[in-house]
């Protein structure tokens, strides 16, 4: 369909209202021309009249596909707003590492600081727009902050406190982090989207089949079936794209943790 050849990237520069217009309308300019195409080979004249068997037929094929559809939202809405859980766990725990940071001393806190810049700004520059998660494997989400905790002796109980809760959040930041780049890709299997995409063509060309008085009539039909197959169809394929399109999430959580940063320096 439209939405799997366009990249990513690209579909983030479109407006969302433009996408969704442009998506809608080659949906409904794909089924009124095949509808166009279906009666210049199945004539109106040659068709029985079969209304109510076809309808009964029809009312199953809607019922099936709409189950699985609404099955498909539930599950995308359900990882979509686990993603946005994540990200701001993650942004909690990377202000939880800027705030401990504040009571060690000038040497240590710089270093630290700058980490958490740098990371930040790999997480909103790099990481979102990333189609791969090999990056995901990696064994710390902030290797030179690892090894600085692990080269320096701390000071003191309290700084060895400091340093405990400081390891602790970047471990928990790993882990955030590898769920987070987990949801570069599809959640939803390449079988589930063939079904979606088969069933929704196979709707409308059903719909071909039904006796209306009026073509202009059985158009107007078409084209608020068609319109309704794609808005749901967007939605399913927005809310499984969480890092692009109208429905990206926030990076804002990140951006925070870089502007507060900045007002330290």
């Amino acid at each position: 369909m439209l939405t799997d050849t366009l990249p990513s990237v690209f579909i983030n520069e479109i407006p969302s209202g433009y996408l969704c217009i442009s998506f809608i309308l080659f949906y409904v300019i794909f089924s009124q021309a095949g509808l166009y195409i279906f009666h210049l080979i199945y004539r109106p004249e040659k068709q029985q009249r079969g209304n109510e068997v076809a309808g009964i037929i029809f009312g199953g094929m809607s019922a099936i596909y709409s189950l699985i559809l609404a099955f498909v939202i539930v599950a995308v809405w359900s990882n979509y707003d686990d993603l946005n859980k994540i990200i701001e766990n993650e942004g909690d725990k990377l202000n939880g590492i800027l705030s401990h940071s504040q009571k060690l001393p000038h040497d240590l806190k710089i270093p630290i600081q700058n980490s958490l810049y740098s990371y930040c700004n790999q997480v909103v520059y790099d990481e979102w727009h990333m189609k791969n998660t090999n990056e995901a494997d990696q064994p710390s989400a902030i290797p030179k902050l690892r090894l600085l905790l692990l080269d320096t002796k701390p000071e003191g109980n309290r700084q060895q406190g400091i340093f405990t809760v400081i390891d602790e959040d970047l471990s928990t930041i790993s882990d955030l982090r590898r769920d987070r780049l987990d949801h570069n890709r599809s959640q939803v299997p390449a079988l589930v989207w063939f079904i979606l995409k088969a069933g929704s063509i196979m709707l409308i060309i059903f719909s071909y089949f039904f006796q209306v008085p009026s073509m202009l009539l059985k158009r107007i039909y078409l084209l608020f079936l068609s319109s309704f197959i794609a808005m749901c169809l967007l939605l399913v394929y927005q809310l499984d794209h969480p890092f692009a399109g109208s429905a990206m999430v926030s990076n804002l959580a990140y951006r925070n943790v870089m502007a507060e940063l900045k007002s330290l320096q």
